[in-house]
């Protein structure tokens, strides 16, 4: 049996379904991709490394993957984060540390890195507190978002200079040492696991820059998507609000009569009438 291809107004229903819909249809896909995150380490878990290799690889295209700056499921306390020093001791080649996904022992590692993590999972949190104000909140400015995104740029870019120059200044962070005083503990200068400062940094920066992207982007979806649901309610072959609108100039929609020129064509009735 063929299958009859969808009408105008079919279409029409369409776009004002994802019209009015469009924030529920985002906070599904979000959340459906950060869920999936921890996919790979179930998989492992169950000895499906095969499946579990193919999600791993589908989400290295978004994130690097580093074991050092990665969470862990079903480690020694449930959700584990490692230092580089500890995932080399067990096998890891420095060479290619993104390639270690973990063990039976330590755990499994996330799809995605900490700061990844960061950033999807507030963009659903932020999406769902959207959905309670959205009508309310004023949309963040463009240079304000770029302002936002500054302090993950920076920690991002000095971590590359850290690595790549060899110094390992941000592995350390002695310069943070100093300027505290040591008033932390040692475990908060150096490494990258859970409540060190390197963690703080990729967490609560990944957060700012996805919470700007929200307010910013989502009150524009919404107000381009109000333009859709008006003209929605005309329907299908049917004049939209704005084209029987009288224009500032006296036109009646588009290509109207002026109305001038409704003026006189009914005084020119009434004479003939006379």
């Amino acid at each position: 049996m063929k299958t009859s291809k969808a009408g105008p107004g079919a279409r029409w229903l369409a776009r004002h379904r994802l019209a009015r819909h469009w924030l529920l249809v985002m906070n599904l896909a979000i959340g459906l991709f950060i869920g999936g995150t921890a996919l790979p380490p179930v998989l492992m878990r169950m000895g499906l490394e095969a499946p579990a290799r193919a999600v791993y690889a589908f989400y290295s295209l978004n994130c690097h993957q580093l074991p050092q700056r990665s969470y862990f499921l079903f480690g020694p306390t449930g959700v584990n984060t490692y230092s580089r020093d500890q995932v080399t001791a067990w096998g890891a080649d420095r060479a290619r540390l993104r390639g270690f996904v973990g063990n039976g022992e330590v755990g499994f590692k996330l799809g995605m890195a900490q700061r990844n993590t960061a950033i999807y999972g507030t963009f659903l949190l932020a999406g769902v507190v959207y959905s309670v104000v959205r009508g309310r909140a004023r949309g963040l400015s463009w240079p304000a978002l770029a302002l936002l995104a500054v302090p993950m740029l920076v920690d991002g870019v000095s971590h590359i200079v850290s690595e790549v120059g060899g110094s390992g200044f941000r592995e350390t962070n002695v310069w943070l040492e100093t300027l505290t005083g040591s008033a932390f503990r040692s475990t908060f200068y150096a490494g990258t696991t859970f409540g060190s400062f390197n963690w703080l940094m990729r967490t609560l920066t990944g957060a700012l820059f996805a919470v700007g992207c929200v307010w910013c982007v989502y009150p524009r979806i919404e107000q381009g998507l109000e333009v859709t649901r008006r003209q929605s309610t005309a329907g299908p072959g049917r004049p939209s609000l704005a084209s029987t609108m009288v224009s500032p100039g006296g036109q009646l929609g588009p290509g109207g009569p002026s109305r001038p020129a409704q003026v006189s064509s009914a005084r020119t009735h009434v004479r003939a009438g006379l």
